[in-house]
């Protein structure tokens, strides 16, 4: 099932020329409404560029990998490369616009993310931060939210970046009123 059409591959492509590093996106499907749309919208990603991997895990099953990870819930997806110091996370489909942040991210997990010595000093003197965004397809205003989050998590191995579709994590958006 193809998700993205012809323009937006081709902008797609446009975004991970820059890819510099291998990333590799690593993917724990929970079954939910949206789990095959994220699973093809990763392998149509990942066929548009040899720097981009991915690792699949079924949360239910891989409970090794789960626990490696440090995983609870799903669907997620985690950025790993050698320019990812922290714990970058996308929990659900990044669609509308948080799509683009996503390729941001990707970008930056794959080289083109811009050391910030000061963010990077306050960060690695704390004792740890969580950053958890909320975000929703529809909503222009998320995607600086989530990319700050994404990106701190990229500069410090201090800094959880967590990214959540308040649609898709109704209860953890309950919880924090949001």
């Amino acid at each position: 099932m193809a998700i993205l059409d012809d323009y937006t591959r081709n902008e797609v492509l446009k975004r991970l020329k820059d890819v510099k590093t291998t990333v590799t996106l690593v993917y724990f499907e929970k079954k939910t409404q949206l789990n095959d749309q994220i699973k093809s919208l990763l392998s149509e990603i990942a066929s548009l560029s040899d720097k981009i991997k991915i690792e699949m895990h079924d949360l239910e099953k891989d409970r090794e990998a789960a626990g490696r990870y440090n995983v609870t819930t799903g669907p997620v997806i985690i950025f790993k490369s050698e320019n990812v110091k922290g714990d970058a996370r996308f929990y659900g489909i990044p669609s509308g616009y948080e799509f683009s942040t996503f390729l941001e991210a990707l970008k930056m997990a794959g080289g083109e993310l811009k050391p910030d010595n000061k963010v990077k000093e306050f960060f690695d003197s704390s004792d740890g931060v969580k950053l958890e965004v909320f975000v929703t397809p529809t909503c222009p205003h998320c995607p600086a939210s989530a990319y700050v989050a994404l990106k701190f998590a990229m500069l410090s191995s201090k800094v959880k970046g967590h990214v959540y579709e308040a649609m898709e994590f109704p209860e953890m958006a309950s919880k924090y009123r949001v």
